[in-house]
């Protein structure tokens, strides 16, 4: 009996996370389950997966927002695809709910790009008619925690977030960890394979 409750409990964080994400912008599993951490006081440790919380999202947008999140993402694919031509000569790959399909209105683009000449991928992006802005976040990366430089940019059909990591890290194979494993990535031709396929 215990185990149901708990089973029950955990399905009904995951729907919490889910409908933060849904409807609030919170931009992933990560962000929500800290954001229900600090809410309800729980411990992280009793909080539910990525995999539980992806699974409450898919159930929430196809009984709530079926129309609204098919459009956004379409919109958000269509930007990925936009910036990932725009930076063709960095390697970009995308991540993140517009390539799994769980992204809705309040999302944004994550993109990730390999290159060893940052400095020269500011000077380009600066020169470009996008908004941008350059921070550094630290990451999982490889087994290790790395401080790397993220650029975020306004296209006018979303925001873009797009993580520089280094030719080594992806020669290496090493990439950012999800709570669950390695992100799933893309590169453009199968971006713009999704975008076809759902048009």
């Amino acid at each position: 009996m215990a185990s149901r409750k708990q089973s029950a409990s955990r399905q009904h964080l995951a729907y919490l996370a889910a409908r933060m994400m849904a409807e609030n912008g919170v931009p992933d599993c990560t962000s929500a389950r800290r954001k229900l951490a600090r809410q309800l006081g729980i411990a992280w440790r009793d909080l539910p997966d990525d995999r539980e919380i992806t699974a409450e999202l898919r159930s929430f947008q196809a009984l709530y927002q079926a129309d609204s999140q098919h459009l956004a993402l379409q919109r958000l694919r269509s930007t990925a695809v936009q910036a990932m031509e725009m930076l063709a000569a960095y390697d970009p790959w995308l991540v993140g709910g517009v390539l799994s399909g769980t992204a809705g209105p309040h999302s944004e683009v994550q993109l990730q790009l390999y290159t060893d000449r940052d400095k020269e991928l500011q000077m380009f992006l600066l020169g470009q008619q996008i908004p941008c802005r350059f921070r550094e976040r630290q990451v999982h990366l490889g087994g290790r925690q790395a401080q790397i430089p993220v650029v975020d940019l306004d296209f006018p059909g979303g925001h873009v977030e797009a993580s520089v990591f280094s030719e080594q890290d992806l020669r290496a194979g090493a990439r950012p960890v999800a709570a669950n494993g390695p992100l799933t990535r893309a590169r453009l031709d199968k971006v713009r394979e999704l975008l076809r396929e759902a048009s």
